[in-house]
This record gives C-alpha cells, sequence and structure tokens, in this order.
C-alpha cells in the first residue's frame, strides 16, 4: 500500500471481572494501540482510572531484584512466553531461590575480585624495581624489604597475621629450626606488618648473597599467585555460569511475566473506570478489527464493543497514530523517513520512493565495487546487534553497499581501478552525467507534485489540490516549461503554441487564486493582499522550481569528485613509486581509500538525505503527530 494503512477505534466496556483476561488478549494479539478516552471524549475524562496501587511497589521490587541478578552475574536472557501458572508469589519464589545460592558465590568472587585487584598493583609495583639486590641498605620508594629469620613454629602466625596487608612471602632456606625469608610489602603498610613481625620475633638480616638472583625468583612466586587468582575467578565465573543456566528457564519466564505485567499496568492506567464497569479505548488496524471483537465476545460475551472509523470521530488527522505497513525490504527506510517527520494519518506513505531515490542517488555519488564491498562487510557488524534500530541501520548500510557496488560495475571502478564499464565512465562523458542528473531531478520533483495534489484530493482540500505550490496548475506550468526548453534549447525545434498557452494559462490561474478564493471559501478580506502574495508565489515558484532542478547536478558533482578524489591519490602514490618505494605506495593507495570511503561515505549520505528532504518531502509531507505503537509483549 502506498497510503498509511487505516485504523479504527475500537471502544470497549465490560465488566470489572473480565478486564485482567480482556487486557491480557488485547497485549498478547500486539495490534491494539491504547489511548486515554479522554482524547476522543473528553467528558468521559472525568472517570478514574483503573486501580493497580496494590501491584506496584511488589512489581517494582521483584524488578530491581531480577535485574540486580542479570547485571551481577552479566547474564543476557532470552524472554520465554510461556508464563502459564505464573504470578508474583511464583517470580518471588524463584528470585529468592537464585538469590540464596548465589550470594555466596558472589561474595567470594567480589573477594577474589578485590584480592587480584591488590596483588596485581603490587605485582606491577615490585616489577618496577626487578631485579634489585636483597640488602637493608637499598631504599625504595614504594616498596619495604624484610629480610630476616624467624621460628619454624611462628610461619603459620606470619601467613595468619600477614593476610590482609598486600605482602610476598618467600621462604629461602632452613637453619636448624629457622628459616631465612624474605618479605616485601609496601611502604605504606609499614607500621602494620612492622607490628606482626615484632609479635613473632622476627630477626632481621643486612644482606644475602645471590640477592639478584633471588629476586628474579620473587618475580616468579608472585606472578604464580596472580595466576592462581585468576584461575580461582574463572572457576567462580564457571560455577555462575552453570548454576544460572540451570535457572535460566525460570528467570526468563519470570522476567517476561514482570514485563508483562508492567505493560498491563500501562494499559490499565489508560483505562477508565465505573464502581462495575471499565472502559478501555485504543486503535487497531482495520484487516483486524473483527478478529479482535470476536475474540474480545469469547471472553466476556457481555461487553459492548463500538467501532468507528476516523471520519466519524471529531478528531484531527494529526492526532491518529500512523501505522506505516511496509515489508521487510522497506522497513529500514522508515528510519529516513521518521527522522525527517512521521507522515499524517490518510497521507501518501514515502518510503518506497524514499527507498528507490535514496539508494540511485548514494549509489551514483559513490559508485566503486569496491567501496561498495567494504561497506556491505561493515553492515554486517551492525546486523548482528540486537537492538532493532541499530540493526536495520546495517542493513540500510547494506542496501547503499550493494548500490555501490552496481554503479561501480556500470562505471567501471574498483578502489579506484578502472576497468571496462556496462554503461559509461563519468568522468569522460560530463554533459551525459549532468542531463541525467537533470532528468532524474525532474522525476522526483513532479513525483513530489503527484503526491501532493492526490494528498489534498483525500482531504477534499481543492484550493491546495490546484493552487499551492506544489499543486497541479504549478505541476502542468513546470512541465510546459520542461517540454518548451527541451524542443527549443535541445531539439532546436519552434515555439511550441500548446506549451505557451499552458504556462500562460498556469499563471493567469495563479494569479485569480485570491478570487477563487473569495468564491470557494468566501473569503473577503484582503483580496489586495493576497494578490500581491499571488504574484509573490508565482516569482517563487518559478525560481524555485529552477534552483530545485538544477539542485540535482549536485549527483554528478559529487560524482566526479568521488573520481577525482582517486585521482589524486593515485598521482602520489606514482610520486612516490617513482622514487623506489614501492611499499610506500601501496600504503597510500590503501590509506587513501580509507579516507575516500569515510570522506565521501558521510557526504554522499548527507546529499542523499538533503535532496530527499529538501526537494522532495518540503512540497509535499505533512507531519501526525503519533507513531502506531501497539503495546506488545
Amino acid at each position: 500500500m502506498l497510503t498509511t494503512s487505516s485504523l479504527e477505534l475500537l471502544s470497549i466496556v465490560l465488566f470489572k471481572d473480565n478486564v485482567e483476561e480482556v487486557l491480557s488478549y488485547l497485549m498478547k494479539s500486539g495490534v491494539f494501540h491504547p489511548i486515554d478516552i479522554s482524547e476522543v471524549e473528553k467528558e468521559l475524562g472525568k472517570l478514574s482510572t483503573l486501580s493497580t496501587s496494590n501491584q506496584n511497589g511488589e512489581l517494582e521490587s521483584l524488578e530491581i531484584r531480577l535485574t540486580d541478578i542479570l547485571r551481577r552475574t552479566g547474564i543476557h536472557l532470552l524472554p520465554s512466553k510461556d508464563i502459564e501458572g505464573f504470578n508474583y508469589s511464583k517470580v518471588k519464589e524463584i528470585i529468592s531461590k537464585v538469590e540464596g545460592e548465589l550470594e555466596p558465590i558472589i561474595k567470594e568472587k567480589e573477594k577474589i575480585q578485590e584480592l587480584l585487584k591488590v596483588k596485581e598493583n603490587f605485582f606491577y609495583q615490585v616489577k618496577e624495581y626487578l631485579p634489585f639486590p636483597i640488602t637493608k641498605r637499598v631504599s625504595y620508594t614504594f616498596l619495604e624489604v624484610y629480610l630476616g629469620k624467624i621460628n619454624v613454629e611462628n610461619l603459620s602466625l606470619l601467613e595468619k597475621g600477614l593476610v590482609d596487608i598486600p605482602h610476598i612471602f618467600y621462604p629461602i632456606r632452613k637453619e636448624k629450626d629457622e628459616v631465612v625469608s624474605l618479605i616485601i610489602g609496601l611502604k605504606q603498610d609499614k607500621p602494620l606488618i612492622g607490628k606482626v613481625l615484632k609479635e613473632l620475633a622476627w630477626q632481621e638480616m643486612e644482606n644475602l648473597e645471590q640477592g639478584t638472583l633471588l629476586s628474579k625468583k620473587v618475580e616468579g612466586k608472585l606472578a604464580l599467585e596472580v595466576k592462581e587468582y585468576k584461575l580461582k575467578l574463572a572457576d567462580i565465573e564457571e560455577n555462575i555460569k552453570k548454576l544460572i543456566l540451570s535457572f535460566m528457564d525460570d528467570l526468563s519466564k519470570a522476567q517476561f511475566f514482570l514485563m508483562f505485567m508492567r505493560n498491563l499496568r500501562e494499559l490499565k492506567r489508560q483505562s477508565r473506570a465505573t464502581s462495575n464497569t471499565v472502559l478501555i479505548c485504543g486503535w487497531v488496524p482495520e484487516e483486524v478489527k473483527c478478529k479482535v471483537i470476536e475474540e474480545i465476545k469469547k471472553i466476556s460475551p457481555a461487553s459492548y464493543i463500538e467501532s468507528k472509523a476516523p471520519k466519524e470521530l471529531s478528531i484531527s488527522k494529526e492526532d491518529i497514530p500512523v501505522y506505516l505497513k511496509n515489508n521487510w525490504f522497506l522497513k529500514p527506510f522508515e528510519l529516513l523517513v521518521n527522522s525527517y517527520g512521521v507522515p499524517r494519518y490518510g497521507t501518501i506513505d514515502p518510503t518506497v520512493f524514499v527507498a528507490i531515490g535514496f539508494l540511485i542517488m548514494f549509489g551514483v555519488m559513490f559508485g566503486d565495487l569496491g567501496h561498495g564491498l567494504v561497506l556491505s562487510l561493515l553492515s554486517l557488524f551492525l546486523i548482528r546487534n540486537n537492538k532493532e534500530k541499530i540493526k536495520e541501520a546495517g542493513i540500510l548500510i547494506l542496501y547503499c553497499g550493494i548500490s555501490s557496488s552496481l554503479f561501480g560495475i556500470l562505471f567501471g571502478s574498483f578502489f579506484g581501478y578502472e576497468f571496462s564499464s556496462l554503461w559509461f565512465k563519468p568522468i569522460n562523458n560530463l554533459l551525459e552525467d549532468f542531463r541525467l542528473s537533470i532528468i532524474f531531478g525532474i522525476g522526483v520533483i513532479s513525483t513530489a507534485i503527484i503526491i501532493n495534489v492526490i494528498n489534498a484530493l483525500r482531504d477534499n482540500d481543492y484550493m491546495k489540490a490546484f493552487f499551492d505550490k506544489a499543486g497541479l496548475i504549478s505541476g502542468v506550468v513546470y512541465w510546459s516549461v520542461i517540454g518548451l526548453v527541451v524542443k527549443v534549447f535541445i531539439r532546436k525545434g519552434s515555439l511550441s503554441s500548446i506549451h505557451l498557452l499552458l504556462i500562460l494559462g498556469g499563471i493567469i490561474l495563479l494569479l485569480c487564486k485570491p478570487i477563487i478564493e473569495v468564491i470557494y471559501r468566501k473569503k473577503k478580506e484582503g483580496l489586495i493582499t493576497n494578490f500581491i502574495e499571488g504574484v509573490v508565489d508565482i516569482l517563487e515558484i518559478t525560481i524555485g522550481y529552477l534552483a530545485n532542478t538544477l539542485s540535482f547536478i549536485r549527483i554528478s558533482a559529487f560524482s566526479l569528485a568521488h573520481t577525482g578524489l582517486f585521482i589524486a591519490v593515485f598521482e602520489l602514490s606514482k610520486i612516490v613509486s617513482a622514487r623506489g618505494s614501492d611499499f610506500w605506495s601501496w600504503v597510500i593507495i590503501v590509506l587513501g581509500n580509507i579516507f575516500i570511503i569515510l570522506l565521501e561515505g558521510m557526504v554522499v549520505t548527507i546529499q542523499s538525505l538533503r535532496l530527499n528532504y529538501y526537494e522532495f518531502f518540503s512540497r509535499f509531507f505533512v507531519s501526525g503527530k503519533r507513531i502506531y505503537k501497539p503495546m506488545g509483549i
């Protein structure tokens, strides 16, 4: 369909006993766009909303707890819609069970992470001074070295005393019942370490032979400790993963249930209630209206349902949500349309025209097989993203890459290297290139005029259909001027009386617009002012259409700029190659192509959007206020 899809407003009245089941169906159907009834009937807006206060606190609490579990474990759940028999108690039970089993593992993980962080920081500070002589005579900025003897019986007490202090303990050798040992700690912890050593009768030594060799062993021991902590952390991560996997199905269902209940709460907030009944109001596509009514009647036979088309309601078309029903190929181009605005309900959906025009313009201006393939490959990274908007942007880039590749084949260009073209080479056929750009521009502007006339006729706005700047009369004058120019200047023919008559007649009709408005719209005041405005409009239309048509020459200009950048890169490469540096010559070609892809890719995208928005949309686009967003799960 070339127009926005037709919607109808459903007003549903039912008893409170059935409200949960009916609202659940409407959400599961995925076609119901709820609105506040006060938008249609202001008097009914005085009714109170359906109460949800008893569920708010519990819902918020469970959502926070589940989000915390997912955040701490780094797990992403895939929603499971099989929530039969699920309720708040069931979800609370699942979350509590997971928290109970997960908490001690998470605490252990956080403890190991903290210890690992301390060990790594300590290791990097020690490593900065290695290898160093093991002696008391040397002082270090951040480290304190302790060399001495300790009784064998006090070793376990020494380890306990230093457990919370960043350090490395290395036993060197045993002498009878004593152990010659090395302790390295941070200078800031000197009072704490000194206290522990004093309590355990530590005997200091001045130096140690072969100290430099020993310091390398210390480094190895410390590196081993860091590695052990990392292995412990990996084991904990694996245990967390196994635990979550054992609860994955229940957690997925719990997450989906909470999403469902949140959406249900929002739906209730837009409903209105009396003591016994509930009033629900919303938009549904015309083609599924009967099915929705039938299903609601099955759930609540006593319900009353009223369906009204937009023309039966006393609301403006701008307030009706817009449903752009495009297929999988055109869907990504809605991003470009919605970036400009939401097309008003009942108007022509421009998505298909944008898709055709944007891809042609981008392909011509960025026509290179190699660059197109690069864009196509880069787009695959975005397409794999889970976010819908990013995925659609990736598909758009893929389309642009394909278009660029096709025009690259037609123009005979692969990363700037020329091969036999299937059509022509823009750099060798400037006039042909300019001529095709002008013809394309005339086609775009003519399409915009036709769409504007159709939109106006659908609104029964005949003055706009005929006398608008992009109306039928302006269009006839524009086409007549083009026909006259082609016949006289291109085909070298004589002036055509038909063309002159159409142009003159159109100008006269546009000048008569104020008089026709007086007759058609009963508008009596400001006749002279409107006449002067009409003259100004004619001048604006004349200059505007000429400038807008010539504006499409930029397609050829940027196509030539693309080729020109290639020429500059290859000339620079030849200069470097002539000096005997083939390697740097290829580097220039590669970097030059990357530069062209980035610069031209951005510029060509902007120019393609500019021509669509300014030269095309500005002639017919009427904005709506909202997009059709059915409540779903």
